[in-house]
Order: C-alpha cells, then sequence, then structure tokens
C-alpha cells in the first residue's frame, strides 16, 4: 500500500533492528512488570508476540516480490484493499510466513535471559530455564548427566517436528525468492 510517510516508516523499522535486545531488557521488564504479568505465559510472550522489526522487514521484502497484476485485476473486480491482501496476498505468501514463524519459533524456544528474569514461578518455566534448574539441583555440583541428556533430547523434539511439518514450505519459499 502506498501512503505518505510509508518509506520513513519502514526505515524506522530496519533502524530498529539493529537495537541490540540486551538493551530493550530493562524497559520491557518495567513494562510487564506495570501490566502486572510477571510470572505469567503472557508476560513472557509479550516482547516476542508484538511486532518485531525483523519481521516486518522480511515479509515486506516478499510482499513487494508479488505480481500487481493480481492487485490490479483484484481492484478491478470489485475487491476491497482487506479482500485483496486476505484473499491473494495472503494465501502467495504462506511459504515466507511459515519460514518465518519456524525462525521466530525456534528463536523463542531457545531463549534463556527473558524466561529467566520474568518466570519465576516453577509453574511457568521455559525447557531452558527447567534444564538450568534440573542441572543445578543435584548435590556436590554433579548433575545427572544421563536425566540431563534425556531431557534435552526430549526438549529437541518440538523443534525437530516443525521443521518436519513446515519443511515443505521453507524450501518453496527459498524456491520462489530466487525467482522473478
Amino acid at each position: 500500500m502506498n501512503f505518505p510517510g510509508r518509506n520513513k516508516l519502514f526505515f524506522a523499522f530496519l533502524a530498529a533492528t539493529m537495537i541490540p535486545s540486551v538493551v530493550l531488557f530493562i524497559p520491557n521488564f518495567v513494562l510487564i512488570k506495570q501490566l502486572g504479568l510477571l510470572n505469567s505465559f503472557a508476560g513472557l510472550v509479550a516482547p516476542t508476540i508484538l511486532m518485531t522489526p525483523f519481521a516486518v522487514f522480511f515479509l515486506r521484502q516478499f510482499f513487494l516480490s508479488a505480481p500487481k497484476e493480481l492487485d490490479e485485476a483484484a481492484r478491478l473486480e470489485g475487491a476491497s484493499q482487506f479482500q485483496i491482501f486476505w484473499r491473494i496476498a495472503l494465501p502467495i505468501q504462506k511459504g515466507p510466513i511459515a519460514t518465518l514463524a519456524i525462525l521466530l519459533s525456534i528463536n523463542s524456544w531457545n531463549e534463556f535471559f527473558w524466561p529467566f528474569l520474568v518466570g519465576r514461578d516453577p509453574g511457568v518455566r521455559v525447557m531452558a530455564v527447567a534444564l538450568s534448574d534440573f542441572m543445578s539441583q543435584t548435590g556436590r555440583g554433579n548433575p545427572d548427566w544421563s536425566g540431563l541428556m534425556a531431557a534435552i533430547m526430549l526438549s529437541i523434539l518440538p523443534v525437530i517436528a516443525m521443521l518436519i511439518i513446515f519443511g515443505r514450505q521453507i524450501v518453496e519459499s527459498l524456491q520462489t525468492s530466487g525467482l522473478k
């Protein structure tokens, strides 16, 4: 969509990708605390589920490569802007959306510091924090290596399942991104 300030908004998102995530921990923590979301799953996912600059940049590039003729044909048929987006543009971009979902999911799955900071309650711990607690619970500093390796293997299974399920969409998005 063309609107005034479109390029400035994009460059603001692009500049936001250059901000290290460590810098945002304190403001995000203060916001989550003020909203009363500490020790909750909502507090764990709030910074990730909100628009990340990388996601905007990634999807923008794919939407720009979509054929303009489809939009023009739908507009001639009387489709609204929302209908064009929902029925034409979004289905074309299933591969990039699946790729982005996998990338963000794996990034969130491997995150340690934010869940450790926000989710102190044992009922809200994510796998990385739980593995750290499991390793430190044994006496005399010697972890139960066989139990730890079994837990790590179980923690890898969801990522492998996601890659098996969405692997075809990733390959298709990579193949179509090179075509012009």
